[in-house]
């Protein structure tokens, strides 16, 4: 890959963006992704980061822009949102280490800007009743972890429930 191609940005999300414009933005979006995935994953795997892989597959976006018109405003929003935060975490990283690119800080930034990015690929057509069960099941399981976590620091059972953590 060249290096212009290691520097391609994500696309952003403008102020006048219409449903039609979030859905190319989504399919440039994949194509990014899709594009850093491999590279990304090979240096999260050189972090050891916990989850293999670190970038997961990610939905295909639908070629019709009509696949957003189901899609709660609430949700459009968030998307919409995430993708400006995405290019404008980007941006930073580029300013920041402009001269030091393959620095292992600007790498972790850049590789986390992929994960986001896919992260908001696999939630941004998902109905209303998916995407809760989805966020439901997360909070499951990062209070799962947070407990393990807790538990391995040696906090005893008793102080955990008088904490409200665990019942």
């Amino acid at each position: 890959m060249s290096e212009q191609e290691w520097i391609a940005s994500p696309p952003f999300a403008t102020s006048l963006c219409t449903p039609a414009t979030l859905h190319r933005q989504l399919e440039k979006l994949s194509d990014w992704v899709a594009e850093l995935r491999y590279w990304a994953n090979d240096e999260a795997a050189r972090f050891d980061a916990p989850d293999k892989p670190f970038i997961p597959d990610t939905r295909p976006v639908p070629s019709d822009s009509g696949a957003l018109m189901g899609i709660a405003v609430p949700s459009l929003f968030r998307t919409w949102m995430t993708l400006r935060a995405i290019r404008e975490r980007w941006d930073w990283i580029y300013r920041t280490y402009e001269d030091e690119w393959d620095n292992d800080k600007c790498i972790f930034h850049r590789i986390m800007c992929v994960k986001m990015a896919a992260l908001v690929l696999n939630i941004a057509l998902l109905d209303p009743e998916t995407l809760e069960a989805k966020q439901e099941e997360e909070r499951k399981s990062n209070h799962a972890q947070m407990v393990d976590a807790l538990k391995q620091i040696g906090l005893p059972d008793k102080l955990l429930k008088a904490m409200g953590v665990v019942s």
